[in-house]
C-alpha cells in the first residue's frame, strides 16, 4: 500500500507509532512538543534519529536542543549529518512515512507538507537501507556531555533571529566521510586514435597489462615526474573506446605515491610488458579493483560531464568560479594522461563505480595475484 499525505500529519505519525518497536526518524529540525508526542506515545524499545548538530539553528530557535535534551533522556541514539535536508519515519520494517515535513510544529501542525506513507516492502527496504547508509556517516553517539557544552558554547552569542554562521556546525560530513580528504583522479589509458570497441572485455584490459600494480606514464623531454598523486588517493582507470567514443571506467586503485628512482619500469617489467619500454615512469598503485564486464556496461566519463557539466573537474569548477562561463569539461581532457575530478565529481563516481560492482561483479582478487606483479612495496 502507498498514499498520499497532505494533512493531519501527527495523526498518521501517531498510528503507525502504534505497536513500533523501532521507530527511526531522519530530520533536519526536531522541536520539543513533536517530541513529546513521540515519548508519549511510544511504547517500543529504540529510538534512533539523525538530525542536524548546526548550533547557529539551535540559536535561532529552528531546532530545540531542549528536545535532544529528552531524547537523551529517553535513552534515544542520536547522530547527525551535516547539511542534511531529507525527511524520513521508519516504523520497524513494516511502514515508512517518506515527507516534505520536518520532525518540528511547523511540520506536523502549521505548514502545508506532502509526503507517502508506504506499507510496501520493497519501498520499506530502501528506506531502511538509506537510513543506515546515514547511520555510518557519523561514528559517534551524542551524548549529554557534548549537548552541556554546545549550551555553554550558544549562551556566549546573544539570540537572534537573523541569518548568522557565527556558531560551528558539529555534523558529520557525507562527503568528508566518502572522500577523507583524498584526491581523485582518472587516468586514461589509449590514445585519441587507439580506441577499444565497447564489446572488448575488461579482463583483457589487465591481462597482458599494468594497470593491477601501476599506472603508466611517457617520459617527457623535461622528465616531468607525476608528484601530483599522493599516498592514499583514489584513480579510476579509464580506457578510450570507440562506437561510440567515451571513457569507459574499468578500474579503481590507491596510489602509492613516486619515487624517482623506484618508479621507472625495471628491464624485467618492459620483458613482461613490452610497451611500458615507451611509457616508462610509474605511479604504483595498491587495492585494484576491477569490474568483470564489458567496456559497455562501465560507468561513462562523458555521463559524468553531461550530469555535471562544469562541476565534473576541479579545474572546471575553479575557471567557474573565477567567472569563466564558456566552459566545455570535454576540453579538460584533451592531451592530457590524467585528470582530477571535483568532490562532485568524486561522489559521482564513486556511486557509479559501486553500482556498476553490484550488477555486474568484480574480476577475482587471485587472477589478479596471478599475473606478473613487478617490485613488491
Amino acid at each position: 500500500m502507498i498514499k498520499t499525505i497532505h494533512e493531519n500529519w501527527l495523526k498518521e505519525f501517531k498510528t503507525e507509532l502504534h505497536n513500533t518497536n523501532t521507530v527511526c526518524i531522519v530530520s533536519p529540525f526536531i522541536t520539543d512538543n513533536i517530541v513529546n508526542k513521540l515519548l508519549t506515545n511510544s511504547k517500543g524499545k529504540t529510538i534512533k534519529v539523525i538530525t542536524r548538530y548546526n548550533l547557529n539553528e539551535f540559536k535561532q530557535g529552528v531546532s530545540s536542543l531542549t528536545a535532544i535534551e529528552r531524547l537523551l533522556k529517553s535513552n534515544a541514539q542520536i547522530k547527525s549529518v551535516k547539511r542534511l535536508h531529507s525527511k524520513l519515519y521508519l516504523f520497524d520494517q513494516k511502514s515508512v512515512i517518506i515527507t516534505s515535513a520536518n520532525f518540528t510544529n511547523g511540520g506536523f501542525i502549521k505548514n502545508k507538507e506532502f509526503g507517502i506513507l508506504s506499507t510496501e516492502s520493497s519501498t520499506v527496504n530502501e528506506s531502511l537501507d538509506y537510513f543506515n547508509d546515514l547511520w555510518k556517516i557519523d561514528p559517534n553517539l551524542l551524548n549529554q556531555k557534548i549537548v552541556n557544552d554546545w549550551k555553554v558554547l550558544i549562551s556566549k552569542f546573544p539570540a537572534t533571529k537573523n541569518k548568522n554562521d557565527e556558531l560551528p556546525d558539529f555534523g558529520q560530513s557525507y562527503v568528508d566521510s566518502v572522500l577523507k580528504e583524498r584526491r581523485y583522479f582518472v587516468k586514461f589509458f589509449g590514445k585519441s586514435n587507439i580506441r577499444e570497441n565497447v564489446e572488448h572485455k575488461v579482463i583483457n584490459e589487465i591481462n597482458g597489462g599494468c594497470s593491477h600494480f601501476a599506472l603508466s606514464f611517457s617520459r617527457p623531454k623535461n622528465n616531468a615526474r607525476p608528484r601530483r598523486y599522493r599516498d592514499g588517493d583514489i584513480v579510476f582507470m579509464a580506457r578510450m573506446t570507440e562506437n561510440p567514443n567515451d571513457y569507459a571506467i574499468f578500474g579503481r586503485a590507491e596510489t602509492i605515491a613516486h619515487d624517482e628512482k623506484r618508479d621507472v619500469a625495471s628491464k624485467k617489467d618492459i620483458d613482461n610488458i613490452k610497451w611500458l619500454k615507451d611509457w616508462p615512469i610509474l605511479v604504483r598503485v595498491k587495492k585494484p579493483v576491477f569490474l568483470d564486464a564489458q567496456y559497455k556496461n562501465c560507468p561513462k566519463l562523458y555521463d559524468l560531464m553531461d550530469d555535471l557539466d562544469y562541476d565534473s573537474f576541479s579545474s572546471t569548477k575553479k575557471k567557474y568560479s573565477k567567472g569563466d562561463r564558456n566552459i566545455n569539461p570535454k576540453n579538460s581532457l584533451m592531451r592530457k594522461g590524467d585528470v582530477i575530478l571535483s568532490d562532485e565529481g568524486a561522489l559521482w563516481m564513486e556511486n557509479q563505480f559501486n553500482k556498476a560492482i553490484d550488477i555486474n561483479g568484480i574480476i577475482d582478487d587471485k587472477y589478479i595475484k596471478s599475473l606478473y606483479q613487478s617490485i613488491k612495496i
